[in-house]
C-alpha cells in the first residue's frame, strides 16, 4: 500500500502556477489588441444557425479553420462579457494551470521523480515563449492545443500503465479535440509513436491508426481553406529550415531575440545560451531513450512551422518547449543527487537560464499590458467622445503606426456599433505603409471633406497623444490646410457628399446606390501609370439576366469597360490616361447597361459602391 503523501507533498504541485502567476500576471490582466477585434467581433453578423455554422467552420482569409481558439471562445466571452478582458485571460490561464499540473505529472511519471517533474513545470512557467499566449488573447491557440496535446499524452501513458481501453478512448477524444484548436495538433502521433517505439513497442500497432486521422484531417484543410496570399505565410523547404530550428532551440533556452534589460556584451547572451545547450545535449547524450524522447519532443512539435522562413514567432516554441523543460528538470535532480561537482555544474546552469530568461519574460508580459491599456484608452476614448457627439465624425489626430495597426486597422468601434471614426491626413505620414496587412487610405479622410464637415459641425477632432483623449476640434478648425478633391471617396460617407453628383441614391448603411449613371469627383493620379479603382456590390440573382457592363469616362475620356460576371463584392481597376495625371480633380462618370428594382423598391439600381480610389 503507497504512504499518503504529505501535505507538503501535495502543496508542491501548486509551485509552477504559482510561480506562472508570479511572472505572468500583468499579461494575465492585459486588454485587447490587433487580431482580437476580428474575432471578438465574428459573432455579430450570427442570425441563425446557418450564420452560426458559417462564422465557426468557415475558412477565414488566412486559411485557418479553428473553431474554437479564433471562433467560439470570442464569441462566448463578448456575448457575456462585452470587452471586458479579464475572464477570457483568467480561463486562459486556467488552462495553463491544467498544462502545469500534465507537465508536472507526465515529468514524475517517465522520470520517475517529483522534484524533476515539478521543475519540469517551472521550468516552462518562467520560458519567454510562453508570454505572448497568456497575455494575448489571439495566442490563446498555443495554450489550448498544448492542452490537447499533453492529456492525449496523459491518457496514452495511463492506457500502457493499465491496459485498459477506456484511456486509449479518452486519447483519441483529447487527440481529435485538438484540430478544433491549432494546426499543430497533426503531429501528435509522431510524438505517441515515438514513445510506444522507445517504450512499450507492443502498443505501438495501436498508435498508428491516429496518423489516418491526421491525413484526413490535412486532406480535409486542404480542400476547405483557401491559400492565403500573405508572403510570410510562404513555405521554404530549403536550407532556412535548420537556421529556424537553431532560432526556436535558441529561444527555448535563453531569451527571445538575445535580449536582456540592461547593456552587456553582445556575445553574453549568446555565450550562455550555448553553455546552457551544452550542458543539455551532454546529459541527454548519457540517458538514452528517454532523452531522446525530450528532445523528439521538441523536434516534431517545432516541426510544422520551419517552412515558415519570414514568420518566425517566438509563441511557436510553446508546446516544443516542453520537451526540453523536461530534459532540464530531470537533468537538474540527477546532478544534484551526483555529488558536489555535478551539482554544482546542475545549479550554475539552472541559475544562468532563470538570470538571462526571467527579465525577458516579465518584459514581454509588462510589454502587452502596457501597449493593450494604449489600445483601450482609445477605443474606450472615442466610445466617450460618441457619447459627447452621437450625430458627429470622429477625427483621430496623433495615431502612429504600432497604434494604426493593433487598435484601428481591425476597426474595434464596430463592437460598440461605433461608425464613422477617421484618421487625419497628417497620421498618414506618421505611420508605415504594410500593404499586405491593409490600407492606410482607408481610414484617412481627405482635407475638403474635414474643412466641410467641420463648417458644417459635422466633426469632432480628438488627440490620441497623452492619457486620455483630447478634444482639439477648435485648434484643428483653425489650421490652414490645402483643399482639393480626395484621392480616395468612400460614397457612403456623409462626408463624401460634395464629391458626388446629384444623381447618387442616399447612403444605405456602408455604401450607396447609383442608378444607370453617375459621378463623382476625385484628384488626378499623382503620375502616369496609376489606375482608377472602384470597390462595390452587386447582387448575383441579377447576374441571371448576363453579366453587367461597366463604362468609364474620366474627363471625358473613355476608358476601357469592365465585366461583372459574378455576384457578391467586386473591384474593378481602371487605367488612367497619363495626361490626367498631377490634375487636382477630375470627374468620373460610371455607367451600366442596365438597372434592376428590387422588391417593392421603386428606385432603378445599378451598382452599390463602396470606394472610389486613384493609386
Amino acid at each position: 500500500m503507497n504512504p499518503k503523501p504529505s501535505p507538503l507533498a501535495r502543496a508542491v504541485w501548486l509551485v509552477p502556477a504559482l510561480v506562472c502567476l508570479l511572472v505572468h500576471w500583468r499579461g494575465i490582466t492585459s486588454w485587447y489588441q490587433s487580431d482580437d477585434f476580428v474575432w471578438l467581433g465574428i459573432g455579430q453578423n450570427v442570425h441563425g444557425l446557418h450564420d452560426f455554422l458559417r462564422a465557426v467552420f468557415v475558412p477565414g482569409s488566412a486559411g485557418h479553420i479553428r473553431p474554437w481558439s479564433e471562433r467560439l471562445i470570442f464569441m462566448l466571452s463578448f456575448g457575456m462579457f462585452g470587452l471586458d478582458a479579464l475572464p477570457f485571460h483568467l480561463f486562459v490561464f486556467a488552462v495553463e494551470c491544467a498544462n502545469l499540473a500534465l507537465v508536472t505529472w507526465i515529468g514524475i511519471r517517465l522520470t520517475g521523480g517529483r522534484i524533476a517533474g515539478v521543475l519540469a513545470a517551472t521550468l516552462w512557467a518562467v520560458s519567454a515563449v510562453t508570454a505572448d499566449p497568456l497575455a494575448w488573447a489571439s495566442a490563446n491557440e498555443q495554450v489550448g492545443v498544448a492542452f490537447c496535446m499533453l492529456l492525449a499524452f496523459y491518457f496514452l501513458l495511463r492506457y500502457i500503465e493499465t491496459g485498459e481501453s477506456r484511456y486509449n478512448l479518452y486519447q483519441w477524444i483529447a487527440f481529435l479535440a485538438g484540430f478544433a484548436v491549432l494546426e499543430i495538433n497533426i503531429v501528435y502521433p509522431a510524438i505517441a509513436a515515438v514513445y510506444a517505439y522507445l517504450f512499450a513497442r507492443r502498443y505501438l500497432a495501436r498508435v498508428l491508426p491516429l496518423f489516418a486521422a491526421s491525413a484526413a484531417y490535412l486532406a480535409l484543410h486542404a480542400l476547405a481553406a483557401p491559400t492565403g496570399h500573405d508572403p510570410a505565410y510562404v513555405l521554404h523547404f530549403t536550407g532556412s529550415m535548420f537556421r529556424t530550428f537553431a532560432k526556436y532551440w535558441a529561444w527555448s533556452v535563453g531569451p527571445v531575440g538575445f535580449w536582456a534589460p540592461v547593456p552587456l556584451p553582445h556575445w553574453l547572451i549568446p555565450a550562455a545560451i550555448a553553455i546552457v545547450s551544452l550542458g543539455l545535449l551532454a546529459f541527454a547524450a548519457a540517458r538514452g531513450r528517454l532523452a531522446i524522447f525530450f528532445l523528439a519532443w521538441f523536434a516534431i512539435a517545432i516541426a510544422p512551422v520551419l517552412p515558415l522562413r519570414d514568420h518566425v514567432e517566438q509563441y511557436y516554441a510553446f508546446v516544443p518547449a516542453i520537451g526540453l523543460c523536461w530534459l532540464g528538470g530531470w537533468a537538474i535532480v540527477e546532478c544534484w543527487q551526483s555529488g558536489s561537482p555535478r551539482r554544482a555544474a546542475a545549479v550554475a546552469l539552472a541559475a544562468i537560464y532563470v538570470a538571462i530568461m526571467l527579465p525577458r519574460t516579465v518584459a514581454s508580459s509588462d510589454y502587452h499590458y502596457r501597449f493593450s491599456q494604449r489600445v483601450r484608452k482609445v477605443v474606450e476614448g472615442v466610445a466617450r467622445a460618441r457619447e459627447l457627439h452621437p450625430s458627429q465624425a470622429i477625427l483621430l489626430d496623433g495615431v502612429d503606426t504600432q497604434l494604426f495597426y493593433n487598435a484601428i486597422l481591425e476597426r474595434p468601434f464596430r463592437l460598440l456599433d461605433i461608425d464613422r471614426v477617421y484618421l487625419t491626413p497628417q497620421s498618414e505620414s506618421r505611420i508605415e505603409s504594410h500593404p499586405i496587412l491593409g490600407d492606410i487610405g482607408e481610414f484617412v479622410l481627405p482635407v475638403d471633406e474635414i474643412a466641410k464637415a467641420l463648417d458644417d459641425e459635422q466633426l469632432v477632432v480628438y488627440d490620441v497623444r497623452g492619457p486620455l483623449l483630447r478634444n482639439m476640434t477648435t485648434a484643428y478648425a483653425s489650421q490652414p490646410r490645402n483643399l482639393g478633391a480626395p484621392h480616395r471617396v468612400d460614397v457612403a460617407s456623409p462626408l463624401a457628399q460634395s464629391q458626388l453628383g446629384p444623381e447618387w441614391y442616399a447612403a444605405d448603411g456602408n455604401h450607396r446606390w447609383m442608378p444607370k449613371r453617375a459621378t463623382v469627383r476625385i484628384a488626378g493620379p499623382t503620375a502616369p501609370g496609376q489606375k482608377l479603382y472602384l470597390r462595390g456590390y452587386y447582387p448575383a440573382e441579377q447576374l441571371r439576366a448576363g453579366p453587367i457592363t461597366v463604362a468609364i469616362t474620366a474627363n471625358g475620356s473613355p476608358l476601357p469597360p469592365a465585366t461583372i460576371a459574378s455576384g457578391g463584392d467586386f473591384e474593378l481597376a481602371f487605367p488612367l490616361p497619363d495626361s490626367l495625371a498631377g490634375q487636382s480633380a477630375i470627374e468620373v462618370v460610371v455607367e451600366v447597361n442596365r438597372t434592376f428594382r428590387a422588391g417593392g423598391d421603386i428606385r432603378d439600381l445599378g451598382l452599390a459602391f463602396g470606394e472610389f480610389e486613384v493609386r
